[in-house]
């Protein structure tokens, strides 16, 4: 039976209810005649307990099970056949069963009819499905909270540093291993450096350390590591190995149409983590900015901007096409779920939107428990390169210097009081024209004519209220009040409220103020000033103004300068060219070509002859007698991130994960298992249907829950990612899989006991890095004698340290290290920061928007499917998937690529020119100036001499070679002979590898 299939049967019987139960006698009969011989033909083999594999997770063969259902919900609601989705599927409407043909009609009549009749099942043996033994503690050790170890009995007590070593040392020695020796100091800073920074130490630092080293031992090397956790450098390397599981790029990448759009904000998240490194901010709170920062309070600007940042993690993940794609929204959420449980609990939960987990015990009910967290969310990812096909555009975190004031918003809903002096006051400041519009005013006209009263003013249905200004002015105030009823997000423009302009004329030549609609999330609901057609420029004010509630206008025009005042706070203050010319006309409460009119009210209506100063404009309002406006502090920048939407709502399960077919609410929670398994597990694992306030998503309740220092998974998870970058391989050697079938642990108790003490630590990652790397085993040399590495060819049992590669970044840094053209300083912003557009777009035209740079790889720009040409060689993640552990290939393409590559020439070519520009003229000296700079050594007499061959041979050349030069530059043979030399000190093993 088809997958598709089996999860409709699964479905339909999850929910089953018994209708009447007259003439039970009658129906026992039907279903033992025309129901149960069907079952047992057409549904056994795929679901009962005696099939190799369940289907679903669905049984049939007891009453018993068909109540409990499988992995989809209640697919049958007896008494209704039409709504239950086991009479689709014999019916072969979308879905089909059995998959094989259709039954007779008359077979499904029978269906229907048992249905119809309330489905009575006779069965009551009860069966269970074979394959729930399987599932036994071993392979589900990962949901079980990890309990401290005693520390092993080890044969050489002396050995170990640490209680890591005691738990490293017995498992080596149960295989019958004996540990390396130590690594030399030259090696074990090298390693130091890298692992914690990223960069080689300089051939200073390696003397320095050596001879400390030999004074006073182990006190040297805590000593170095405490200054490398406190480098600004550190933070860009561990950000760095976040950034891989965050899936963080710059780019959306393929969308599926082809389509790539830039984010241009997200470098933002990038410059967040690398500061929370830096500031080792601890694991739990790390996780709840990154999972709910907009939730929690702040105490400084400076701190709301980097909780909104950190809720990029959820915003930058790649998303298809919205185009021809309607479950995009819920792909968002799938992606959601998806990195917050790969990257906290390495589990694969994401693979239940469809169906029960296929091996790990996750039901689809838990997913959808969790997707309705995220379904609550709001995902704010930006315009989306302006292209609608691939996403529909979204605002943005906007970033503030002061934050915004406490307090509700005043309310506005109902009709402003004014002071019976208020006409008089505005009469004060002599308008030329003034009208309350609670009767219909004399010198304008109006079509089709609105309603009047004393408590509404004027009310406006599609109406335009037209007028003319006495002389040409190039300067101008209008003031008014009204109220929209028009919702913000159903049409383009909400509405236009004002426009200066020749009325009819098509180009639109002149001021128009209205509020953003749909057409632009960005604007949707916010006051802006749109100067026609022919230059299409627009300024936008900040302030979200609800449906229905009253509000003021003072919109000034000061020659080129536009200023919009809002409820007596000045909204919009920007230069906007006026394109009016002489023309006299005005109109209210619609544009003057009749587009999107005001819905609604309007009031007390003022026209200046001229541009009012701001505390005349400020003093329209003031003299009302009502609440200033709220405006919130201009933004400084913005930020992809979430927050909540302003009605959540629990998630119905998605029949095989499509939006069209949906089954039962499920209440917002986490994953039930680890109650299941284990009904003793602490709190934090009972309660997966968390009591979430009906006013939130629930995200801040999920980050408690992961958090908790309970929770069988997040420290282990996060332990094992840091020993995977310090070792090259986890003690799980899946780092993003921790179910059922991903790799157990080789050391358990190891990890047990690093997971209890990461937390036991205030969950201090810096602690961590410290206790691991000042551990014996960490300083063991990698250099093992040939029976261990032949008893343990994978170090499985950590008898040496690992030899591994530099990856894609610490290659490059250390090459623009050793030529000396590293910046150290962070990088500023993003190449594409002013850029909301396609990167490849028409099809075949790509657009390469990268930009030379001289700092960390790191700060690079990170567009998806378009990577730093410098950096794909290696193994680079794509940013698209979850990375904990990087793929390290050995492909042709990377050695033309240190062969070939313009910019590996480049540094060579600095470094070539360096060592000519130094006042020796000692070409031996210069090789060891090379050696120094590339390898942080000096070279023996042998390799000196093959590096002099090796330039005198180049440069002998290049000087005979027929084309001659490459310029007229005598010496230039001799330069590229050392850059020669250069290259192929960094192309080595010993420059690329760390021992």
């Amino acid at each position: 039976m088809s997958q598709k299939i089996r999860c409709v049967l699964l479905t339909v019987l999850a929910c089953w209810s018994y209708g009447p139960v007259a003439h039970a006698d009658q129906r026992e009969q039907f279903f033992e005649t025309k129901i149960r011989p069907v079952l047992v033909q057409h549904c056994y083999e795929c679901h009962s307990a005696d099939a190799e594999e369940i289907g679903g997770k669905l049984l049939v063969d007891s009453r018993d099970a068909m109540l409990t259902g499988g992995e989809s919900g209640p697919v049958l609601q007896a008494g209704q056949p039409e709504q239950s989705l086991l009479i689709q599927a014999l019916r072969y409407d979308d879905l089909q069963m059995p998959p094989d043909a259709p039954l007779p009609e008359a077979t499904i009549n029978d269906f229907v009819k048992w249905v119809s009749q309330g489905a009575v099942d006779p069965r009551t043996e009860s069966t269970a499905p074979k394959t729930q033994a399987s599932l036994d503690n071993e392979a589900l050790w990962s949901f079980f909270p990890p309990i401290e170890p005693p520390l092993p009995t080890v044969a050489d007590s002396h050995w170990p540093r640490d209680p890591i070593d005691h738990f490293v040392l017995a498992r080596m020695q149960s295989a019958g291993l004996a540990p390396a020796d130590d690594a030399d100091p030259r090696t074990l800073i090298r390693r130091l450096h890298y692992d914690l920074i990223g960069l080689p130490p300089s051939a200073d630092q390696v003397d320095a350390f050596v001879a400390a080293y030999e004074r006073e031992g182990q006190t040297a090397v805590e000593r170095l590591v405490d200054t490398l956790l406190i480098s600004p450098q550190f933070g860009v390397r561990w950000g760095r190995h976040w950034l891989d599981v965050a899936r963080y790029g710059e780019s959306n990448g393929d969308d599926g149409l082809g389509r790539n759009a830039t984010f241009p904000h997200a470098w933002r998240y990038r410059d967040y983590v690398i500061d929370a490194f830096n500031r080792d901010v601890p694991y739990n709170r790390f996780l709840t900015e990154q999972i709910a920062g907009d939730l929690l309070p702040a105490d400084t600007a400076a701190q709301r901007n980097r909780q909104l940042t950190a809720t990029g993690f959820l915003a930058i993940g790649s998303k298809p096409a919205v185009a021809m794609n309607s479950n995009f929204a819920m792909d968002v959420v799938d992606d959601q779920i998806n990195a917050v449980c790969t990257t906290v609990m390495g589990l694969s939960v994401a693979c239940a939107r469809c169906h029960d987990h296929k091996h790990d015990p996750i039901p689809t009910r838990d997913y959808y428990a969790l997707a309705g967290i995220f379904s609550s969310t709001e995902t704010l990812y930006g315009a989306a390169g302006n292209e609608k096909l691939t996403a529909p555009p979204t605002p943005l975190h906007e970033l503030t210097t002061t934050l915004p004031k406490p307090g509700p918003r005043p309310d506005r809903k109902g009709t402003p009081k004014f002071p019976a002096d208020y006409s008089s006051v505005i009469d004060s400041l002599q308008p030329v024209f003034h009208a309350k519009l609670d009767v219909a005013p004399e010198s304008l006209t109006t079509s089709p004519a609105p309603s009047y009263s004393a408590d509404t003013f004027a009310t406006v249905k599609d109406t335009t209220i037209r007028g003319e200004f006495p002389e040409p002015t190039p300067s101008y105030s209008v003031s008014f009040w009204f109220r929209n009823q028009t919702p913000n997000n159903t049409r383009p423009i909400t509405a236009y409220l004002f426009s200066r302009a020749k009325l009819g004329d098509k180009a639109l030549p002149g001021d128009h103020l209205g509020i953003g609609g749909k057409h632009d999330k960005a604007r949707t609901g916010k006051l802006f000033v749109f100067n026609g057609n022919a230059t299409k420029k627009s300024v936008v004010g900040t302030t979200v103004i609800p449906t229905g509630t009253w509000n003021h206008i003072t919109m000034v025009r000061d020659g080129r300068q536009m200023k919009v005042f809002l409820n007596g706070q000045l909204e919009i203050n920007q230069p906007l060219e006026p394109t009016f010319g002489d023309s006299q006309e005005f109109c209210l409460a619609n544009r003057s070509d009749n587009f999107a009119p005001l819905n609604g009210n309007l009031g007390e209506v003022a026209l200046f002859s001229r541009a009012l100063g701001d505390e005349q404009a400020m003093q329209l309002h003031t003299a009302s007698g009502q609440p200033r406006g709220l405006r919130p502090p201009p933004a400084v920048g913005y930020a992809m991130g979430v927050r909540d939407k302003p009605k959540p709502v629990d998630c119905k399960i998605h029949i095989n994960g499509q939006g069209n077919k949906l089954g039962p609410q499920v209440p917002r929670g986490t994953l039930t298992a680890y109650h299941t398994l284990d009904p003793d597990a602490p709190d934090v694992t009972q309660n997966p249907d968390m009591p979430i306030d009906g006013k939130h998503s629930g995200r801040l309740e999920l980050a408690a829950w992961l958090t908790d220092p309970n929770h069988p998974q997040t420290a282990r998870v996060m332990a094992n990612r840091v020993w995977l970058h310090l070792f090259g391989q986890g003690i799980v050697t899946t780092p993003d899989d921790f179910g059922v079938y991903g790799a157990r642990p080789s050391h358990p108790e190891l990890l047990d006991h690093l997971a209890l003490r990461f937390v036991q630590q205030n969950w201090s990652i810096k602690r961590l890095i410290r206790a691991i790397v000042l551990s014996r085993t960490y300083q063991l040399s990698s250099h093992g004698d040939a029976d261990t590495v032949a008893a343990d060819p994978d170090n499985r049992w950590l008898a040496r340290q690992n030899r591994r590669r530099l990856d894609a970044e610490s290659l490059r840094d250390s090459m623009l290290q050793a030529s000396g053209a590293l910046d150290y300083a962070p990088g500023q912003g993003s190449a594409i920061a002013a850029l909301d557009q396609l990167i490849n777009w028409p099809l075949g035209q790509s657009t390469n928007l990268h930009r030379p740079s001289q700092h960390r790889s790191v700060y690079l720009c990170m567009l998806r499917h378009a990577a730093p040409k410098e950096l794909a060689a290696f193994d680079l993640p794509d940013g698209v998937g979850i990375a904990g552990k990087r793929d390290s290939t050995t492909l042709p393409s990377q050695t033309l690529f240190l062969l070939n590559s313009e910019f590996v020439v480049q540094q060579s070519q600095h470094l070539a020119a360096r060592l000519l520009q130094e006042s020796t003229s000692d070409d031996a000296q210069r090789v060891q100036r090379a050696f120094v700079a590339t390898l942080q050594r000096t070279a023996d007499e042998s390799e000196v001499a093959q590096a002099l061959a090796l330039v005198a041979s180049t440069r002998a050349a290049l000087r005979d070679a027929p084309e001659g030069p490459a310029d007229d530059t005598p010496d230039q043979p001799l330069r590229q002979a050392w850059a020669c030399l250069c290259q192929a000190l960094m192309t080595t093993n010993e420059f690329r590898y760390v021992d």
